[in-house]
């Protein structure tokens, strides 16, 4: 008996002879012939085959997500990688196409890291995904570029400063907005006494939230939050115990903010009655 004939690589075959059972031969004997399957035979079982026939080069067979046309089979990959934690998710997630990444698979790699907003096509990179992103990894999200400007907003860059301080040092010199410094100061403010070179001129000497929080502090010898100090600065009182002013010192009284007459006016704090539960 002569040796059992192998199957001819689909690459020599002629295309309208290139049958599904004719490339289901090809796969189970190499993965790799996935590659010369026509995109109209390409079936989800027949590439889940492909990857299993196609695993003895190691970790390097998820270069056959390229080959792979659908979202399920792509995302059961990514998933089966990350969990497993054998392999670089992001080298095996660059392997996908563009036109095959869809909303789950999105949705799924970026609460594992931001990076990945970098590699989704843009009608995938929505508002909400790159806030996701850049909570999830910072200003690390967007260094890489690939972002629709119009979606890298001032919001977007306080949430990098929220991020980190790292996250917080790479934002653009000309996006660390008086918000952005704000939310730097009052998450790591020991971090910015030792580096004030950090902040613009224009944002430290500036009229804006960032020098109304430093003055309040002065004056007040407390600490605020970004939400206390954004909505103060933006006409909501402040209930303060203590706060020096030219003409004296106000004890335990609600302060406002007029950022037009960059002015102060207080007011006697509210107390808000309890009221009793009736049978």
């Amino acid at each position: 008996m002569g040796e059992e004939m192998k199957q001819v690589p689909l690459e020599f075959i002629c295309r309208y002879e290139r049958t599904a059972e004719v490339c289901r031969a090809a796969i189970e004997e190499d993965g790799w012939q996935l590659e010369h399957v026509p995109e109209e035979v390409k079936t989800p079982g027949l590439c889940r085959r492909a990857l299993d026939t196609g695993a003895d080069l190691g970790n390097e067979h998820l270069g056959l997500l390229h080959y792979i046309p659908f979202p399920d089979v792509c995302l059961d990959v990514l998933k089966e990688c990350h969990e497993s934690g054998m392999t670089d998710i992001y080298e095996v997630a660059t392997a996908i196409r563009a036109e095959v990444m869809n909303d789950a698979i999105a949705d799924y790699l970026l609460p594992i890291d931001g990076i990945f907003l970098s590699i989704l096509p843009v009608h995938l990179q929505t508002q909400e995904r790159v806030k996701l992103a850049v909570e999830t990894s910072g200003t690390f999200a967007i260094e890489r570029g690939g972002v629709p400007k119009s979606l890298l907003t001032p919001e977007v860059y306080v949430g990098c400063a929220a991020h980190s301080w790292q996250s917080f040092a790479m934002i653009p010199w000309a996006e660390r907005s008086p918000e952005v410094c704000l939310m730097a100061k009052t998450l790591f403010p020991e971090m910015l006494e030792k580096r004030p070179e950090l902040v613009p001129e224009s944002v430290e000497n500036g009229c804006n939230v960032y020098s109304l929080c430093k003055m309040m502090e002065a004056r007040t010898g407390e600490k605020f939050t970004y939400q206390q100090m954004t909505d103060f600065y933006n006409g909501k009182p402040l209930n303060v115990h203590r706060m020096e002013m030219p003409d004296g010192v106000q004890k335990d009284k609600a302060v406002k903010f007029d950022k037009e007459k960059q002015d102060f006016s207080f007011s006697a704090i509210r107390q808000e009655r309890k009221r009793g539960l009736r049978m």
